[in-house]
This record gives structure tokens, sequence and C-alpha cells, in this order.
């Protein structure tokens, strides 16, 4: 029984340690989105040009209040905007329309979440990122910028740079 115990703790322990590592890199994340970030409405970018979309689900002053029993979604994708809005100022509310991979269009409310967008590096920024965390190994892609440094990019073999429907991983601090 004791050996049980030991192995669930040091699984709990474990486990613990990853969210611990993924929200100081959230974290991180966040602040640079906070400087870095293009914020929609107030800017969008060109039609059809990808750029990292980030989108902190339900950004709301009651939400940062019960962040104790409930963590934020954050979504995180390469995207592009198909140049149709939704703009109503007597209401305040600002909706857009953004492509996040072939067949796929999502109207996002951004007086409901936080929505930030950053562009693309240049191909010559992104560098080869070998992700370790749990499970196998992978080959990636990263890049020394706000926001970029923090994530690691999947490439299919065709691909130069990330594109639409890029897997996105959230690398750890460790």
């Amino acid at each position: 029984m004791d050996e049980f115990i030991q192995e669930g703790k040091y699984a709990s322990h474990e486990t613990l340690k990853g969210y611990a590592h993924s929200w100081q890199t959230l974290s991180l994340l966040m602040q640079e989105v906070i400087t870095s970030g293009m914020y929609v409405p107030e800017l969008l970018p060109d039609e059809n040009q990808p750029v990292l979309l980030v989108v902190i689900k339900e950004a709301t002053v009651l939400k940062a209040k019960s962040l104790h029993r409930e963590a934020p979604e954050v979504l995180i994708s390469i995207a592009t905007h198909t140049g149709e809005s939704v703009r109503d100022d007597d209401e305040g509310y600002y909706a857009d329309y953004w492509r996040q991979a072939a067949g796929t269009i999502q109207l996002i409310d951004c007086a409901e979440h936080a929505v930030f967008w950053l562009p693309l590096p240049a191909v010559e920024t992104w560098e080869p990122y070998r992700f370790s965390g749990y499970g196998t190994p992978f080959d990636a892609l990263s890049a020394p910028l706000p926001v970029f440094q923090h994530l690691a990019f999947v490439l299919k073999p065709e691909q130069a740079q990330p594109e639409l429907g890029t897997t996105i991983y959230l690398k750890s601090i460790i």
C-alpha cells in the first residue's frame, strides 16, 4: 500500500511542477503580449496577413477575481483576419472574423475576450528548437522575440515557417 501512495505522491509532484512551470511561462507570455501585442479592435492586421493571434477568453474583472477557482483559457494560433468586422459603438460591441485553419473561420468578440495579434517574425529570425517536454522529444521552431520565445512551432515537412493550422506548444521554464 505504501508503494502505491509513494508512486501517487511522486506523480502528483511531477504534475504540479509541470503546471507551475507552464503557469510561469504563461505569465511571462501574457506580460509580453500586453507590451508587444497589437490590441484588437484598436489595430487590425492587413486582410489575409498571417499573424500570431492571442485570445484570452472571458477577460473580465469578474473572471480575474475568480482565478483561484478557474484558470483563464488562452488560445494561441496562427490566423488571418478575413477583413470582416462588426462594430457597434452604441452598444460597445466589437467582433472580428478570423481564419485559423483552412475552412475554419471564427467570430471573436473583442468585448468579451482580450484579443491581441503580433506579426510573424521574418523567415531568417526563426531558430531550431528541440522540444523535450513530457513524451517523445521533437524538433520545432522558436524565435528570440517577445511572446514567440515562449512558444514552439511544429512545422510540416514542406513548411519554411509557421502558417495557418501550425501546432503550437508552450515552452516551459525548467
